[in-house]
């Protein structure tokens, strides 16, 4: 299991923009947790006095256990995390608002992987309860050495 240090080693992103705390990688599939604290960056003014996560953010923590999924998979020396990007996701479903103090469990599981894409279908549950799905969310990467990672 990675605690949040080991994540933090392995994203491009940085705080406070991280939404993993802990990940577990194994047999093509990745299960994470974030637990809202209502101190986030966009927690004052989404909404004022209410804190809600917005669903924008939930799909963002799955790309990021997705990025987690890939270092893992291909290894650090393997991938360089500057070169993975965001594509698309298709199929977002939010079914509940997330609170402050609500346990995100995160997994992403592999559909397909061809350099330089890998493509995902991915959930999160509060309590057992579905919140988000996404029927596919893609990726892109590179194994090769790049000068720049100009999209």
């Amino acid at each position: 299991m990675l605690n949040r240090t080991d994540v933090l080693k392995r994203l491009p992103q940085g705080e406070p923009f991280v939404f993993v705390d802990a990940a577990t990688v194994i047999d093509g599939e990745a299960t994470g947790s974030y637990t809202i604290t209502g101190q986030e960056c966009f927690a004052a003014g989404h909404f004022p006095n209410r804190p809600i996560l917005p669903a924008s953010i939930m799909v963002e923590a799955l790309g990021q256990l997705g990025i987690v999924f890939m270092i893992e998979h291909f290894g650090s020396s393997a991938i360089d995390p500057e070169s993975i990007f965001f594509i698309k996701s298709e199929d977002v479903a939010c079914r509940r608002k997330c609170l402050p103090g609500d346990r995100l469990e995160m997994r992403m599981k592999v559909l397909r992987s061809r350099e330089p894409l890998m493509q995902f279908t991915g959930e999160i549950r509060v309590g057992g309860e579905l919140t988000l799905k996404v029927s596919s969310m893609t990726l892109s990467f590179s194994t090769q050495p790049t000068e720049s990672s100009n999209f």
